[in-house]
Parts: C-alpha cells; structure tokens; sequence
C-alpha cells in the first residue's frame, strides 16, 4: 500500500528539465506533468523570459485551468529561450501527442529566428537533438511501465 501511494505521489509531480541547444545557443525549461498547481511559478518564468501581454494572459488562462493533455510553448527569439510546458496527460499515447505538438512549436521558433528553411536538413537535424535532449525524462512518460516506475 505505501509503494503505491509513493507511485501516485511520483505521478502527481511536476518535473522541470533545462536543456540547453549549443548548435543554436537556446535555452529551454520544459515543465512535464504539469497541473494547476504549478501555474505561478511557470508564470514567473513566462513572465521572466519576456512574456507579456495577450500571450502571458492566454498562458496564465490556460495554466488555471489544469485540464490534462494540452501544453504550450512560448519562446523569446531575442534572449534565445523557451519555456515548454506539458500539461499531465491521460495515457502515454497522447503524452506523445502532447510531447510532439509542443516539440514542433519549439523547432518551428528556432527556425523562425534563425531563418532555416522549414524543410530543410537542418531543421531535421534540429528536431532530432530536441528529442535527443529531451528524452532523460520524456521517455518516463512514453509507456505504462515507464510511466509506473518510482523514478518517474
């Protein structure tokens, strides 16, 4: 009984990862099993990497909520950062989607501020750093027995 309570507890948690991509000097905070209750301090950090206005409303609007499989990505192509974030998803699958949807967006921002052709090789190359620097933690949440684990 109390493994499965520290099972719960693990899933419930909210985990911060900061990667940073050297090829494109870009920092991003990426927030994973995101729920209501973590909306303040990813406002701060919002509003810290310059998020203002209609975007740090509609994230703020989005974060009170705390409904499950959406997320968001915004990113300040001045200071090179990003903050992703993840909302708790409802199975690995649509983890996955989530995952994906967000990832794309951070790529697409990247591209947009570096002028790289959305087509391109380099643009695919990119992606698959992304996923490479992302993957310590994403991969906890891409299947049922990952996902089950403690170290989640």
């Amino acid at each position: 009984m109390v493994d499965e309570a520290v099972r719960l507890f693990i899933m419930i948690v909210m985990i911060r990862q900061d990667i940073y991509i050297e090829a494109y000097k870009w920092r991003v905070t990426v927030y994973y099993a995101v729920t209501k209750m973590y909306c303040a301090e990813i406002m701060e950090d919002l509003y810290a990497i310059g998020c203002r206005g209609s975007n740090l409303d509609t994230a703020y609007e989005n974060l009170r909520e705390g409904k499950t499989d959406t997320g968001l990505t915004y990113s300040n192509y001045d200071s090179r950062e990003t903050v992703m974030v993840i909302a708790r998803t409802s199975t690995p699958a649509q983890f996955l989607n989530s995952y994906d949807h967000e990832r794309k967006h951070l790529e697409a921002h990247i591209a947009d501020a570096y002028n790289l052709d959305p087509w391109g090789e380099e643009v695919a190359y990119l992606c698959g750093e992304i996923g490479q620097l992302l993957y310590p933690v994403s991969r906890k949440f891409m299947c049922e027995c990952c996902k089950s684990k403690k170290n989640v």
